[in-house]
Formats: C-alpha cells, sequence, structure tokens
C-alpha cells in the first residue's frame, strides 16, 4: 500500500515536472524571439542605411552629370557654338543615356521653344505645359539669378505623373538669351536608377516636404518596419528618398510565431494529460502485448516444423530454433548465408541448388520439394520443403518463406511400406486362393489376383462388372463352380480401398481336396462309430443274453402254464398269461430292436430330439451294466425341456458312452457311493447336459480327447474322441471338469429347436 502511494505520488511529481518544464520551454521561446526580433531590427537598420546613403550618391552623381550636359548645351548656345542639329544630336544622346529624362528644351528669353527633342508640333500632354505657372517662375528665376535651378514638382497628365524642370539659363555676357531645360519624371528615376538587388531588398519610394508619396503611386509607408529616409538632392524642395525594408520580420511575425508556438504547448500539454490517462491503459495493452509476443515466441519455438526467411538477395534472415534443432547449427551460424549453405550435402549439392533457385525464382510445387539434408556431425537426414511468397503488412514483397519437415522416418516407412506392398502383391500373386476386390455399388473389377484370372476366365481385366460369388448378405459359404467342378470356400468382407470408397473383398480358396477329405474322413469315422458300437455291443453281449433269457424263460414258463390251465378250460387265467407274455415278447423285441438299431450302420440325419427319449435306450442298454457294477443312475431334468435338433442315434451314442465311462470309472469307489447323475441346464439359445461321475477323475484333461489315448487297460482311446466329434458336428461344445463331490463331469451344449 505504502509502495504504491509513493508510486502515485512520484509519478504526480513527474506530470507537474513536465508542465513546468513546457511553461520555461515557452518563456524562453518568447526571450529568444524578442532578442531574436531585435538584433534583426539593428542590423536591417545598419544595412538599410548603407545601401541608401549608397544609391542616395548614385542618383546624385547621375543626375549631376546630366546637368553638366545641359550647362555644356547652353554654354554653347550662348557663344553661338551650336546649331539645331548639333543641339539635336546632343540631346538625343542624353535622352538615351537617361531614360527618366523625358525632353531637352530650349526656349528664348520669353518663354518660346526654339529647339528641342523630342519633334512635336504641340506639345504632349506628358510633357509639363510651357506656361506653366511651376514653370514660368523658376524660369524667371533662373534668368535673374542667373544659375541653376530645379522646379517644384509638377503634376501631369492623367494619371498625375510627379515630374520636376531642370533649368540652365543662358547669358551672353550680361544678357539673358534664354533656357536648356530637362524635363525628369519622377517615377521613371526610381525605375531605371534603383538596381535590381534594392529593389528585392527594399521598397523605394519619393516623399515630397508633407511627406506625401510621388513615386511610385502604389506605394505604402510601412511605419512599423525598418525604414530610412535621406534628403534627394540636387533635386532639393523638401524631397527625401525613402526605404523600407520589403521582407523584414516584424513584430506581427513575430507574435504570430509565438502564438503558434504557445498553441502547440497548450495542445502538447493536452495530450500529455490524455496520455496520463491512457497511460495505465497502455501499460496495460503494453503487458498484454509482452505476454502475446512472449507466447507466440514459445509457440514458434515449440514447434517441430523448421521456418526459413530469405530475403530478395537470397539471404537467410531468420531460422527457428526447431531448423536449427535439424541441421544441429545455431542461429548465428545461419543468418546471413546464401547459396551454397552449410547443411546441404554434398552428394546432393546440385540438386539443393537448384531446388534454391526455384523457390528464389518463386517456382515451388504444390507437393513441395525432396531434398536431403546434413547435420553438424555429418547425419543425412530427409526434408519436404515447401515455400511461398513473404509479404509484409504493407503489402511488400520481402522475400521468401520456407518449411520444412523432416520426413526421414515417414520415407522410411513409405520404403518399407512399398516394400510390403510389394511383398505383398508378390504373396497375393503366388496364392493359391483366388482374390479380388470390386466396388460395391457399381461391381467395378479394382484388383484380382493372378489365381482368380486362371480360375475364372469368363471375368475380363480392367473397369469391367463382375457378378459376386456369392449373394448379398452372405460373408462366407461354400460354392461348387459349374464350369470347373469344383468346390470353393468363398469369404467377403467389406474393406476401404485406397481411394476411401467401400469395396468387397472376396477370397475364394480351392476345397475340393479338402471336401473330398472331409468326406473320406466322415466315412472313416462313421465305421469307427460303428466298430465302436459293435465293440460295446459285444461287451455287452453276456449281460444282453442274460436279460433275454429271463423274458425268453418267462415266455416259455407262461406257454406251459398256458397249456395247463387250456386243459383245464380256465379262459380267465389264460387271458392274464396271455397278456404277460405279450409283454416279455416286446421287452425282448424291444431290446434286440435297440441292439440293432445301435449297432447297425447308416447315413446320419437331423431331426428334432427329446433329451428324455435319447436317454432311454442307453438307459435299457446300460441296466444290465449298471446291476453289474452296483452303479445308480440319476436322472435330474429339467421340467419342459426344450427340443433340440440332430440325430438321435449318435446323440445315444454319446450319451451311451459317457454313463458307460463314468460306470467304468467307479470300480475302485466304494459301492453306496457309485453313482452317475444326469442333469440338465438351460439358456436362451442352449441345452446343457452334465453326466457327472463319482469315479477317480481325470489326472491329465488336456490329452482326454486326443485319439487313442486311453486311461483303462482294456479300453480303445476312441470313443470320448467320437463323442466330441459328434457334438461339435451338432454345433456344440464338449468339455470335462472336476466333479465337487469326487470324479469327473462331461457337459456338452446344444442349440436348441426356437419356436
Amino acid at each position: 500500500m505504502i509502495s504504491s502511494l509513493i508510486r502515485r505520488i512520484g509519478q504526480h511529481w513527474l506530470w507537474w515536472l513536465a508542465y513546468i518544464a513546457i511553461i520555461l520551454v515557452l518563456l524562453a521561446l518568447a526571450s529568444f524571439v524578442w532578442l531574436d526580433y531585435r538584433q534583426v531590427r539593428n542590423a536591417q537598420d545598419t544595412v538599410l542605411s548603407q545601401d541608401l546613403l549608397w544609391q542616395e550618391q548614385g542618383l546624385r552623381l547621375h543626375l549631376q552629370t546630366n546637368q553638366n550636359a545641359i550647362e555644356n548645351l547652353a554654354y554653347g548656345i550662348a557663344a553661338s557654338a551650336l546649331h539645331e542639329e548639333d543641339f539635336r544630336a546632343r540631346a538625343d544622346s542624353l535622352l538615351r543615356a537617361s531614360p527618366e529624362m523625358l525632353s531637352v528644351d530650349y526656349v528664348n528669353s520669353v518663354g518660346n521653344r526654339v529647339w528641342g527633342l523630342p519633334a512635336y508640333s504641340s506639345r504632349p500632354q506628358n510633357l509639363v505645359p510651357l506656361n506653366d505657372p511651376i514653370l514660368l517662375e523658376v524660369l524667371d528665376g533662373a534668368a535673374t539669378l542667373g544659375y541653376v535651378l530645379y522646379s517644384n514638382v509638377i503634376m501631369v497628365g492623367e494619371p498625375k505623373v510627379a515630374q520636376m524642370v531642370l533649368v540652365v539659363p543662358a547669358f551672353r555676357g550680361t544678357v539673358y538669351l534664354g533656357s536648356v531645360l530637362a524635363t525628369y519624371a519622377l517615377p521613371a528615376i526610381l525605375q531605371q536608377r534603383v538596381p535590381w538587388w534594392m529593389v528585392q531588398r527594399y521598397d523605394l519610394s519619393l516623399l515630397d516636404s508633407n511627406g506625401a508619396v510621388l513615386a511610385p503611386r502604389d506605394a505604402r509607408l510601412n511605419m512599423a518596419g525598418v525604414s530610412r529616409s535621406v534628403g534627394f538632392e540636387p533635386l532639393g524642395h523638401g524631397l527625401k528618398l525613402r526605404a523600407s525594408v520589403r521582407h523584414e520580420q516584424t513584430s506581427i511575425t513575430q507574435l504570430w510565431l509565438l502564438g503558434v508556438v504557445f498553441a502547440l504547448l497548450v495542445a502538447l500539454i493536452l495530450a500529455l494529460r490524455l496520455l496520463r490517462k491512457r497511460m495505465q491503459q497502455r501499460q496495460q495493452a503494453e503487458d498484454a502485448l509482452r505476454d502475446e509476443m512472449r507466447f507466440r515466441a514459445a509457440m514458434e519455438d515449440s514447434l517441430t516444423t523448421g521456418l526459413l526467411a530469405i530475403n530478395p538477395a537470397g539471404h537467410l534472415i531468420y531460422a527457428n530454433l526447431a531448423f536449427c534443432s535439424m541441421v544441429g547449427r545455431s542461429q548465428v551460424e545461419l543468418l546471413g548465408k546464401a547459396s551454397p549453405m552449410p547443411y546441404w550435402a554434398p552428394e546432393e549439392l546440385s540438386v539443393c541448388a537448384n531446388a534454391w533457385q526455384s523457390l528464389m525464382s518463386g517456382e515451388c510445387p504444390s507437393n513441395g520439394f525432396a531434398l536431403r539434408f546434413m547435420r553438424r556431425d555429418g547425419e543425412r537426414f530427409d526434408v519436404r520443403l515447401y515455400s511461398s511468397r513473404l509479404v509484409d503488412g504493407r503489402g511488400e514483397h520481402r522475400g521468401w518463406m520456407a518449411s520444412l519437415y523432416d520426413v526421414t522416418d515417414i520415407k522410411r516407412e513409405r520404403e518399407a511400406l512399398a516394400e510390403s506392398r510389394k511383398q505383398l502383391l508378390t504373396v497375393l500373386e503366388g496364392l493359391d486362393a483366388a482374390v479380388s476386390v470390386f466396388d460395391v455399388s457399381s461391381g467395378v473389377v479394382r484388383y484380382r489376383n493372378r489365381h482368380h484370372s486362371d480360375t475364372f476366365p469368363l471375368f475380363a481385366d480392367g473397369d469391367c462388372c463382375m457378378c459376386p460369388l456369392l449373394p448379398h448378405g452372405v460373408s462366407e459359404a461354400e460354392r461348387l463352380d459349374p464350369v470347373s467342378g469344383r468346390w470353393f470356400l468363398i469369404q467377403r468382407r467389406r474393406i476401404q480401398w485406397v481411394d476411401g470408397l467401400g469395396v468387397w473383398l472376396e477370397i475364394a480358396a480351392d476345397i475340393t481336396e479338402r471336401r473330398q477329405a472331409a468326406e473320406e474322413g466322415r466315412s472313416r469315422e462313421e465305421k469307427l462309430q460303428h466298430t465302436a458300437r459293435l465293440v460295446s455291443m459285444g461287451e455287452l453281449a453276456s449281460s444282453l443274453a442274460h436279460e433275454l433269457n429271463q423274458p425268453l424263460a418267462a415266455i416259455a414258463g407262461y406257454a406251459a402254464a398256458g397249456e395247463e390251465i387250456l386243459s383245464r378250460d380256465e379262459k380267465n387265467s389264460v387271458r392274464h398269461i396271455l397278456v404277460k407274455m405279450g409283454e416279455q415278447a416286446r421287452r425282448a423285441g424291444q431290446i434286440i430292436s435297440g441292439i440293432r438299431n445301435f449297432s447297425s450302420r447308416r447315413a446320419s440325419k437331423s431331426e428334432v430330439c427329446d433329451l428324455t427319449e435319447l436317454l432311454a435306450i442307453p438307459l435299457q442298454l446300460l441296466e444290465p451294466m449298471a446291476r453289474k457294477y452296483h452303479s445308480r443312475i440319476l436322472i435330474d431334468l429339467e421340467d419342459d425341456l426344450p427340443k433340440v435338433m440332430g440325430d438321435g442315434v449318435m446323440l445315444e451314442q454319446v450319451l451311451f458312452n459317457l454313463l458307460k465311462n463314468g460306470m467304468e470309472a467307479m470300480i475302485d469307489t466304494p459301492i453306496e457311493q457309485r453313482e452317475i447323475r444326469v442333469s440338465t441346464a438351460t439358456g436362451k439359445d442352449w441345452l446343457e447336459v452334465c453326466v457327472a461321475d463319482r469315479g477317480s477323475g481325470i489326472s491329465d484333461p488336456t490329452k482326454l480327447f486326443q485319439s487313442f489315448y486311453t486311461s483303462k487297460p482294456e479300453g480303445m482311446g476312441i470313443g470320448l474322441n467320437i463323442c466330441r466329434s459328434v457334438i461339435e458336428q451338432h454345433q456344440g461344445h464338449l468339455k470335462i471338469q472336476a466333479n465337487p463331490g469326487g470324479g469327473s463331469c462331461f457337459i456338452f451344449r446344444l442349440p436348441i429347436v426356437l419356436s
């Protein structure tokens, strides 16, 4: 707070000090103007006095010379030495030498003109009349006194012109003969006898004894300026020659100048007041501008793009930090440099020089110049250079601006990309699969490899349309080529082409051999499944024989009892016996039919299957084995189980194998724990079946589904592999996990039939 107050007081006194300085300047200027005015007037007065005296002496000498010449004429007439021709010749010479002299006349004692120039019949109006009272008075005086006289000023003509007459009397002895008259025009004296430099410096005028201006007519007396006057001799009669400084700096001019300066100083004071009011805003603006400049400098220094400014002479006048970092040199080393530049690689001098000349001539391609520069340590790097005209705020061309980008990594990536593209094309051309790319909307072929051209020769190269191998909406399918009779697996993907448009990528792989191998594999698998079923039936033969003996023995017993009863004629008892015989016969028939269906070879078929029905035959076939091994099969199915789509016999085989393996795995399990639980779980679109036993478990689950791998001493190692293949053929999955209560859980999931 105190520092702020002190700063305000300091600023206040500084402003008052500026005002006091302005007032002192005004006083000093006024004093200087006054002193200068006095010095100028004194100097002008001194020079004027000298020039006026010189002029007065010159006029007096000239008039005295003319007077002497007129006196010579009068002496010549008095001595009878002159005739009229001589008089006229001398008068003409006088008039020519003195233009201010209007006439030369000789008058006799009575005042009549005898000789004279100019010649006229009647006296012109611009000359003093000979009977003018003033002239007659002068003639009488000259005749009486006997010496030369000048008349008073006589105003003659219209407009009035001041004239004076020089009268020179002529005497022969004491006899007055007459007078020679010379008429002067006073304005002409000033015009003809004043030098040019006097006219430029001063205003000259003739004044009478009363101070009135006689010549020139437009002369004005400058009473305030520097002026001097001298007597106009030998004319006399109170005539004065007055001179005034023409271009003197009068007091009014000095005061005007002082007033202008005063106004300027007042304006300066007002400007200072406005400046004082605006100082804070300006300071704030300067701070903001300083911050903006620092921010712009920070932005410029943070650029990774190199910037160069070049004047029209081809010298570097600016280089930013990014460019200096690129070439490893400082701004001091670069500024002022011209072609060739120190960062040009020696092997690229001609290329860089040509690009430099193109830049200086204003020719820069739209994609710039691709150049190779050299860092201080000799490392080469590639740049892309762009240029434009450098125009200042006044619209003047000041040179060129260049921007440079280090494209070394980009170039390497492009080269690697080009090499990868070349390799990719080589791979695509070497593929046995037919690859094609065509437009989504128009079907125009964009690309297809050699195998595609060889495999589908009906399609022509170029911008032709092709029929897609797959219908709309299908991304993968197997198709039979009617021309070659071969099978192809066709996959389609929508991708973005290099021009940004959407295209279809179709890959057609020849799967004829694979399809044939699959058919052969399925045939072998069916044979293997049939063999597995026969092996299983061989294992169950003794149990089945025992099971069949029971219904057959029952049938025989019932038949014997029937014969005995028939002999007794007991009809009701016979009917009951016949019903029992039918049940036992149907039971034996079901057992035999199940064995035949399970072991017979047939083609697979797909139908809607119920899990409850699928469990009936395996449970019936495994019932003797369950009694033999003292095992219990628990069925824990959910209510309203959904149906699945598949081959019932193959699914029955899966359930049979899993149940049979479970009972065999529980041989070493205590009898009271030997149970197999069949449970289910349903999802949105799947049915999961779990067959859990209480056996010893699986030591290595990763090898369980491998062909010919078994954990049983007499096993073939194909049962679980067949089960997995069957489930996968039904778009399902078979897995194994540990049973929390001991043993293993075989879980398979099948898709359900959606209603």
